[in-house]
């Protein structure tokens, strides 16, 4: 009878514990700050040097998995996500009707969006959510000529770009015409062919190489180290960013300390298996 006792005690001590924890668990995200994200509504191949996207990712739901991260990580937080066409994200963001995007730095977006800053007031890229590196990719006759280009005078090389991108600072004083093709796979199709010298393209994922991922048949490499490289933030409304500045900053430091380019490659690769 005493036993049966001492059972029914440890099972009512057990249930008022679980009911305590739910409580607790339910109390904690009543009290979590809501974030509202906007990411891009369509499905891309990266083009972090692209004129038309913004966004710095591969496909959406790299940074999704970034984010979803995130609001696991910090009790404090919870997140919800809205998909729209970039312009409207950037627009939602600039009226307060979200409180944060993903996207490269613009001087003109300091009016209306928060940046991790540096000292000196430049993004930080310690905090970027993510980083890529571009590279000409050429087979091994460009890559012996590419070495000698100090001799021409002219622009000796034809570089075939995808449509979107954009050639970005250090290319433009290299000697090079410019053949737009359709994609990335077409320009290295007309690399093969003789047609034209290079193009241009993602080569690394932070401090990842990740050259040949879309075209590991084709007798071409890319030249490292990378030209150009550009970094994606995690931006905030300037409303959300004064409201929770505690809580902002700790999410640039969480951002931080996830390994991101890890699940960018891991989506590239997923991406063109």
């Amino acid at each position: 009878m005493k036993q049966n006792k001492r059972v029914r005690d440890n099972l009512l001590a057990f249930s008022m514990l679980s009911s305590g924890c739910s409580l607790l668990s339910t109390a904690a995200i009543a009290n979590a700050t809501e974030l509202i994200f906007c990411y891009e509504d369509k499905t891309v191949a990266p083009m972090f040097l692209a004129q038309s996207n913004e966004m710095l990712g591969t496909q959406p739901e790299a940074s999704l998995k970034i984010l979803q991260n995130l609001d696991n990580t910090l009790s404090q937080l919870s997140i919800r996500y809205q998909r729209k066409a970039w312009l409207s994200c950037l627009n939602d963001l600039r009226t307060n009707k979200v409180n944060a995007v993903i996207a490269s730095y613009r001087p003109e977006r300091t009016k209306f969006a928060q940046y991790p800053m540096a000292g000196s007031q430049q993004p930080d890229p310690r905090f970027a959510v993510s980083e890529f590196g571009s590279c000409l990719i050429g087979g091994k006759k460009f890559h012996q000529q590419w070495q000698s280009r100090e001799v021409f005078q002219t622009r000796a090389f034809t570089l075939a770009i995808a449509n979107g991108y954009d050639l970005g600072k250090a290319l433009h004083q290299e000697p090079f015409f410019v053949q737009h093709t359709s994609s990335v796979e077409k320009a290295v199709e007309l690399i093969n062919r003789g047609v034209v010298d290079a193009t241009l393209d993602v080569c690394q994922v932070g401090d990842r190489k990740v050259s040949n991922y879309r075209y590991k048949t084709a007798q071409v490499q890319a030249i490292y180290p990378p030209l150009e490289k550009a970094q994606g933030y995690l931006l905030f409304s300037k409303q959300f960013y004064q409201q929770h500045k505690v809580l902002s900053q700790r999410i640039w430091q969480t951002i931080a300390a996830q390994d991101n380019a890890k699940l960018y490659v891991e989506y590239l690769n997923k991406t063109n298996d």
